[in-house]
């Protein structure tokens, strides 16, 4: 499993999020606050509720992920979307924004071996975006489970947790809100699981079309996606969690009160 773990040091990731720290502390000073949903959801991960949209991303746990891993992920995952946020801003380049959350969550100490960005080939002609996303999701399980046999669960854990969120119109209204804009859709989708040596498995689905539609209903999952232009990323990642004590206290600084501006809504993915 050591060729699946980070080859960056623990001294070179808490360098580069205390330098983050400091690049981004006056920006993140001025920008204006946002109104947050954390007062009326639980701010913390539970047993229970194990799944969440965090902003336009949906991630899903697996049975076996501990609490704390998983409140690991999320401030993994939470700075490094704050990160592309501000290296790429404005929605304007996809790509570039997949490639900066990628590199982030590198420099935290994952792994993450494959950051494809292509263009999404359709494997029928109407097929709705929540199909796109576990199409993506199973591209990057297959890239994974060849070396990682467990990976196999993380194509369940998205069509649980797809499942799971049309059913909680407070959590699916706020992914559509969060994931529509102007241009289209972007979003991720994001299942995790832990292995039986305490290494955290996810793999990460990025979906980003061109153009809005309507068809198939107000909520994008449902949209067709024949005349829809479609990119996506793929990559899996793995994370030594024995890693996070050395940046804890660092990412919970980056993050601090601003944490708050990522709406945030969880749900039980065993619906």
């Amino acid at each position: 499993m050591d060729d699946f773990e980070s080859s960056v040091s623990f001294s070179k990731s808490a360098d580069f999020v205390r330098a983050c720290i400091k690049m981004r502390k006056s920006a993140m000073a001025k920008r204006p606050r946002t109104m947050s949903l954390m007062s009326s959801v639980a701010s913390s991960p539970t047993k229970e509720l194990d799944a969440l949209v965090l902003g336009n991303s949906l991630i899903g746990y697996g049975d076996k992920i501990s609490i704390e891993n998983m409140a690991i992920i999320e401030n993994l995952i939470t700075m490094s979307k704050m990160e592309a946020n501000y290296e790429v801003p404005g929605n304007k380049d996809p790509k570039a924004w997949y490639h900066a959350f990628t590199k982030c969550l590198e420099e935290l100490g994952c792994f993450v071996p494959d950051k494809g960005y292509s263009k999404y080939s359709a494997t029928s002609l109407k097929i709705t975006m929540d199909n796109v996303m576990v199409d993506i999701i199973q591209a990057a399980v297959e890239a994974a489970k060849a070396a990682i046999p467990g990976a196999t669960v993380l194509s369940a854990i998205t069509n649980s947790t797809l499942d799971a969120l049309k059913k909680e119109p407070d959590a699916l209204n706020l992914f559509n809100l969060e994931a529509k804009n102007t241009e289209g859709v972007r979003l991720t989708t994001i299942p995790c699981e832990q292995m039986a040596n305490g290494i955290i498995l996810i793999a990460v689905g990025a979906v980003d079309h061109q153009g809005g539609s309507d068809d198939g209903g107000a909520l994008f999952v449902d949209w067709k996606t024949s005349s829809l232009e479609i990119f996506h990323g793929k990559s899996f990642v793995t994370f030594n969690p024995a890693r996070y004590a050395e940046i804890k206290s660092d990412i919970e600084e980056y993050l601090g009160e601003h944490r708050k501006d990522v709406l945030v809504r969880r749900f039980s993915r065993r619906k």
